[in-house]
């Protein structure tokens, strides 16, 4: 197994993407910790992972408050010894015209899509240095790259998760700590239904850009995630890998 007793920490991880990324590093035989604001749904989660053979637990975190990151990082830390892998996952989209938007909407999307990470970070990075290695994959967007007329406080706060990865990874380097991220696209989740829902058509011009001509499968992304957390990407560092079908080909 690539992860055998890795510890692991998964922010958003009771559901979508963030629960296939943590079941992928359950199977994979890595200590898991599901950190998500949704008890009932990490419980679940957990649960879910341990009924399949792995090793799962989940922690109440509001990614909003510093202090509570810290301490729930710090608790993991001390109660499992090290911190091998952080994945954040944490993030929301907005679908509003920018011009019916305001500082509300752009403060929310901005803090939960670009400073939780930051938030993450730098709880996590500290325990990394102190260990002498270390790897963080961050879930960005193709909107950090391309244009997506609807959301554009989120397609600032996911680029600028881009330029977090690229910064830190020349930071953290010769602490042996790698950074990279992922870059979804359309993905069939929970949050794409919700989104479909408030507006087939926006939904329906993006999947017209994805030149596979589908939204992919939370395993996709998990795919993606587990390579560069993995040995098997240990020559790469403050990448930005897009996993989206085709509609980002840069």
């Amino acid at each position: 197994m690539r992860f055998q007793d890795k510890v692991v920490i998964v922010t958003g991880a009771a559901s979508g993407i963030g629960q296939a990324i943590a079941r992928s590093f359950g199977r994979e035989g890595a200590a898991v910790y599901i950190l998500d604001r949704l008890e009932k749904e990490g419980r679940d989660a957990a649960e879910m992972i341990r009924s399949q053979g792995g090793s799962a637990i989940a922690m109440r975190v509001d990614a909003l408050d510093p202090e509570q990151v810290k301490s729930t990082v710090d608790k993991i830390a001390t109660g499992a010894g090290r911190i091998d892998i952080l994945v954040n996952n944490i993030g929301s989209t907005e679908v509003i015209p920018f011009l019916e938007s305001d500082e509300s909407v752009w403060q929310h999307s901005i803090n939960l899509n670009l400073l939780v990470p930051l938030r993450f970070c730098r709880a996590v990075l500290p325990h990394m240095v102190e260990q002498r290695r270390g790897t963080v994959v961050s879930i960005s967007s193709g909107s950090g790259r391309q244009a997506v007329p609807l959301a554009v406080a989120y397609s600032a706060a996911k680029a600028g998760v881009i330029a977090m990865s690229r910064s830190l990874a020349s930071a953290m380097a010769p602490h042996n700590i790698r950074l990279n991220c992922v870059l979804p696209g359309t993905v069939a989740t929970t949050e794409f239904q919700r989104a479909y829902d408030a507006d087939p058509s926006h939904i329906d011009n993006l999947l017209k850009q994805v030149t596979l001509g589908r939204p992919g499968k939370p395993e996709e992304i998990a795919a993606a995630v587990m390579f560069l957390a993995s040995d098997e990407s240990s020559y790469m560092t403050g990448q930005a890998i897009s996993c989206d079908g085709g509609r980002v080909m840069l």
